[in-house]
């Protein structure tokens, strides 16, 4: 919650805006004025203004997010001309593996599953395209926080950390530890860090210097994961879709992933 005198007047309906989720998708005015601790007339006229773009749409006496937004996540798809590149790569990976396949982008302090490829099967794990997830919690997020610049790192880690379940790896150390682990092998993992039961599997995909672009991952249910033949199928394969992405965008270098490593260090401790 931010004071009302420490946003700008022409933020305020924005600042409103980052109240909607995926948990939370319909709003009231007095809920909103309790959540922020803002007067009702002040967000009376940031959610008018909204709704007068098109980003809100009002429902009786609640509000929801506006088909505006829909129109502008196209387009911010469109901003990102590597996703297209990887679009039918990651489609062949769904295919091959049966498991749903993830673009994450890294955003601020946030990582956004900007395209989502879901698997067919009638068991699978839903994740919503334009999700956002703490950069700590969840392989794909936790891989960008791992090759992204110091002064990113050092928000997460000064920054309060939820715990979104028991597995979610909120303790400094723990989290510095699995940082560690993915820098040296190319490799992210995690087991019901944010949903129960869920796993998600991630690599990097690289640029013409080498550079960290995105996060391709696969995500299911954990129970998919457990038997070791099975996941390292996963990961052989999330690991060569991931090259042959990087190498049309440009990318030449050496590929960083040790599998039999990060293999022997997360079955170590998996229980």
């Amino acid at each position: 919650m931010k004071p009302l005198e420490a946003i700008p007047t022409l933020e305020r309906p924005l600042y409103l805006l980052g109240f909607f989720s995926e948990e939370r998708p319909y709003w009231g005015l007095s809920e909103l004025a309790r959540a922020s601790g803002w007067p009702k007339a002040t967000c009376l006229r940031s959610l008018r203004a909204l709704e007068q773009h098109g980003l809100l749409v009002r429902e009786n006496d609640r509000y929801r997010l506006g088909t505006r937004l829909l129109q502008l996540g196209t387009l911010v798809k469109a901003a990102y001309p590597a996703r297209q590149v990887a679009l039918p790569f990651m489609q062949a990976l769904r295919d091959a593996t049966g498991q749903s396949v993830q673009w994450v982008v890294r955003d601020g302090l946030e990582g956004v599953y900007l395209e989502v490829v879901e698997a067919r099967s009638r068991i699978r794990l839903y994740i919503a395209p334009g999700r956002r997830a703490p950069l700590y919690a969840g392989a794909s997020t936790r891989l960008l926080l791992a090759f992204a610049p110091n002064t990113v790192q050092e928000g997460i880690f000064q920054s309060e950390r939820r715990r979104y379940t028991p597995a979610t790896p909120v303790a400094l150390q723990h989290l510095q530890e699995l940082l560690n682990q993915t820098r040296k092998t190319g490799f992210a993992v995690s087991f019901g860090e944010l949903e129960p039961h869920s796993a998600e599997l991630a690599v990097p995909i690289r640029g013409p210097e080498g550079e960290v672009l995105a996060a391709l991952s696969l995500a299911g249910a954990e129970a998919h994961h457990r038997d070791p033949k099975m996941l390292y199928g996963y990961l052989q394969a999330l690991s060569q879709s991931a090259r042959e992405i990087s190498e049309k965008l440009g990318f030449v270098g050496p590929w960083q992933a040790d599998l039999e490593g990060f293999l022997s260090s997360l079955l170590a401790v998996r229980p």
